[in-house]
């Protein structure tokens, strides 16, 4: 292999590769990115076995090849190089020999051949769909992905296709079992997603589709098997979950009737002042509604406490009730309405938030002990 690429172009494809690449692995070679090089272009190839991302860009191919290379040092050297262009040739024993203005390298690589191939997904139908709105659903739900590898079937983003008023529309659901969040959007062209009962995508693939959504448009394939992104000469490629998602309908509150209006952002600041004191041993705070007023108080044996009082639009018999301070703050930060609303039942059920300025969008926070 022998070619002349634009620094430029190589490290971002590099650097979209990172997150993908195996830090930790029994298999030295998923280290390493893939370089091919064949007809006037470059492609760079990463994967996990779970996570699959390829980017191509045009390069200057004197002699076409393909030899992997470690892929955080191989960055490194791309992104400093004192050049506009990169000029790679490999040598015997994959070896790889780079130059970029006065500065010269020689990397050791590993063998192309064996190197995991990627999934086929040549069959997989995909839809156009707005980056924004896609970044937009995951941001509202990636929060509420629980962290646990051993609860494996709630460790990912659950998708489906719903039908509403002859509208299609495209959902996604997450839950640590603490909490939930849910969010609708309409989007045509769903029926050519291969999704009946609905598909798990892990939650570090979720994070890469993230990334991905940012500015522009893209294409979105799914189906039982993977998840496919492609955007501006990228492929992300996701293995699906296993597992079956919870009945999560079952726990969002049908008859919620006291029900409080709040400033979203006013809301989020006194959470995150009376929440200071909170430890991980101490993580609740205490919201005590009444007419007018909801005081939030934060008890710490070893620390102290803390009081604040703020207005709301509720009407009421008084109550009190406990929970997790951090749920609500990733909820404020990841909302957009100025006004939401919490809904409750009773002290003992779950508190169910939505806001006018995040249509489609709900979600569920279980109450605790304090």
């Amino acid at each position: 292999m022998e070619l002349t690429a634009r620094k430029e172009d190589l490290a971002r494809n590099l650097q979209k590769s990172q997150s993908v690449v195996e830090k930790r692995t029994s298999m030295p070679i998923l280290s390493n990115v893939l370089l091919e090089a064949a007809d006037g272009g470059l492609t760079v190839t990463a994967t996990d076995l779970e996570i699959s991302f390829q980017g191509s860009l045009e390069a200057k191919v004197n002699k076409p090849g393909r030899v992997t290379v470690p892929a955080r040092k191989f960055y490194e050297i791309i992104k400093e190089l004192p050049s506009d262009d990169v000029y790679l040739k490999e040598k015997e024993n994959q070896h790889i020999h780079l130059t970029g203005g006065r500065a010269s390298y020689d990397l050791v690589g590993l063998s192309a051949a064996d190197y995991p191939a990627l999934p086929d997904i040549a069959d997989l139908s995909c839809l156009e769909v707005d980056g924004d709105v896609l970044g937009e659903m995951i941001e509202k739900t990636i929060f509420s992905i629980s962290q646990e590898d051993t609860r494996f079937n709630l460790a990912g983003l659950f998708v489906q296709k719903r039908r509403r008023d002859d509208r299609e529309i495209l959902r996604m659901v997450s839950t640590d079992g603490h909490r939930l969040s849910l969010v609708d959007r309409e989007m045509p062209g769903l029926a050519a997603l291969d999704i009946a009962g609905g598909v798990i995508i892990p939650r570090k693939g979720v994070a890469e589709m993230r990334r991905l959504a940012e500015d522009g448009g893209l294409s979105l394939g799914l189906n039982a098997s993977f998840a496919v992104v492609k955007k501006d000469g990228a492929t992300l490629i996701l293995r699906m979950q296993e597992g079956s998602f919870p009945d999560y309908e079952v726990v969002v509150p049908k008859n919620a009737g006291r029900v409080a209006l709040v400033n979203r952002q006013a809301f989020g600041e006194v959470i995150r002042r009376v929440s200071i004191l909170a430890t991980d041993r101490f993580q609740g705070v205490q919201l005590s509604f009444k007419e007018g007023l909801l005081e939030l108080i934060s008890q710490n044996p070893d620390l102290g406490e803390a009081r604040e009082t703020i207005e709301v639009d509720y009407e009421g018999e008084s109550f009190t009730v406990g929970f997790n301070a951090r749920y609500f703050l990733d909820l404020c930060g990841a909302m957009r309405s100025e006004v939401i609303s919490l809904a409750f039942v009773d002290e003992n059920n779950p508190c169910l938030i939505k806001g006018e300025g995040d249509e489609g969008f709900l979600s569920v926070i279980m109450p605790m002990r304090l």
